[in-house]
């Protein structure tokens, strides 16, 4: 039972691992972009009254292949500790305390339904998003505001399930050693 304990702790700091550096890469560009005055080829005219928003516009390009890439990291993290978790379970693996089993099982559980929610959403959150980079090419102000408005309202969803899930994760790792390991009184008893 070993390996499948390690490979769940291993699945879950993996995927804490890629909440927090895709959240991090985020903070940073939509920080700092704005900030710098850049260019982007080919949109100067359609942002020439706005040079913050052209900064977030290149932060969204930028980091777009990285928050896909999160996602399918944390598919693949999830179907691990998913898997890893309900194996220990049937198997009678957990012999900590009873509270910190149902905490692990509860945030596992939690951040599983919460990224498949993302995934439900995230091809219409998706579609918005290159429906406003095309209106922008196309110089469309009226397509590219009505495109950002109908993505800025899937976002805000997106980014409270981001940080449910991290705080689902972080609650799953915290709780893992408590689950695992039997308590003193369960040592006391079987003497």
């Amino acid at each position: 039972m070993r390996p499948t304990a390690t490979l769940l702790l291993l699945a879950l700091a993996a995927w804490l691992a890629t909440l927090a550096a895709a959240g991090t890469a985020a903070m940073a560009a939509f920080t700092a972009l704005p900030k710098m005055g850049l260019a982007v080829a080919g949109t100067e005219d359609f942002f020439a009254s706005d040079p913050a928003e052209m900064g977030r516009y290149a932060a969204g390009r930028m980091l777009a292949p990285v928050f896909l890439t999160a996602d399918w990291i944390q598919f693949a993290c999830s179907a691990v500790a998913v898997g890893c978790t309900v194996r220990m379970a049937r198997l009678g693996a957990f012999a900590g305390h009873r509270a910190a089993r149902l905490a692990l099982f509860a945030a596992v559980a939690v951040a599983a339904l919460l990224l498949a929610f993302h995934a439900w959403r995230a091809p219409g959150m998706n579609a918005d998003l290159l429906a406003y980079w095309q209106a922008i090419a196309a110089g469309d102000r009226e397509a590219a505001a009505a495109a950002k408005s109908a993505f800025d309202a899937a976002h805000r969803v997106a980014d409270g399930g981001f940080r449910a899930t991290l705080v689902a994760v972080l609650v799953a790792i915290a709780a893992f050693p408590a689950a695992l390991v039997p308590g003193a009184r369960h040592h006391e008893g079987t003497r």
